[in-house]
């Protein structure tokens, strides 16, 4: 197997570093822990409220009503905070019906938890700290983003997003049927598609090693023998 890659360059390890300031802690001390709902049921048309805090970062609240008729536990408030640094990472918050916070976690690209989820009981007191990194191998969301950025699927300077874009770690313990036909391995996949005119990439990559075992574009499938990323 070959040698983990070296993935940072000079101009890749500079955007990778502009990253430190927002992770873990203090993304996940962004103010306000507390659900102001006087002011979501003032401004929230359709159940949603959009506004830009004081950072320029983008907040999306969510009342509870549509989350509750799909499962009885599930949050009376959510909030995502869509970091204007880079719009790849958030921060999710879920509140209790009294207002205080209630669960916040980092994700990478909508569905990837990353760093440090921290659960509070009903008096906002912190009771638990779930370390999300442990399930991740050597290939971690600023390897994808760098990855991104080379593969021009993502503009570190103008933050703008290539297409739609979709990005899963698939773990081969989930007996995934795309992991047991790339080698039963930890795997990346991401997904680009744009439209019109209809174009799509599909990338899976080695979580491990880096390496991309496989490159679906546009229906035809290519093989990259040996290119790491």
């Amino acid at each position: 197997m070959k040698k983990i890659f070296l993935l940072l360059t000079m101009f890749m390890f500079t955007d990778c570093l502009a990253l430190e300031k927002y992770e873990y802690i203090k993304i996940l001390n962004f103010k306000t822990d507390s659900f102001n709902k006087k002011q979501f049921d003032k401004n929230a048309q359709l159940g949603k409220y959009i506004y830009s805090d004081k950072l320029g970062n983008k907040v999306i609240e969510s009342g509870g009503e549509y989350f509750k008729s799909i499962k009885k536990e599930d949050p009376e408030y959510i909030q995502i905070t869509i970091l204007k640094e880079n719009p790849l990472l958030s921060v999710y918050k879920e509140f209790y019906p009294n207002g205080k916070i209630k669960r916040k976690t980092l994700y990478f690209a909508n569905s990837n938890a990353f760093g440090i989820t921290q659960k509070f009981d009903k008096n906002g007191k912190i009771i638990r700290e779930i370390n999300e990194d442990k399930k991740y191998n050597n290939i971690n969301y600023k390897d994808i983003i760098a990855f991104l950025i080379k593969e021009k699927l993502y503009n570190d300077h103008t933050k703008e997003i290539n297409g739609e874009l979709s990005i899963t770690f698939i773990e081969k313990e989930k007996n995934d049927s795309t992991s047991k036909l790339l080698g039963n391995k930890n795997i990346w996949i991401i997904k680009n598609f744009i439209s019109p005119p209809v174009f799509e990439n599909i990338y899976a990559i080695d979580a491990q090693t880096g390496e991309v075992l496989s490159h679906l574009y546009k229906g035809k499938e290519m093989i990259q023998n040996n290119k790491n990323f």
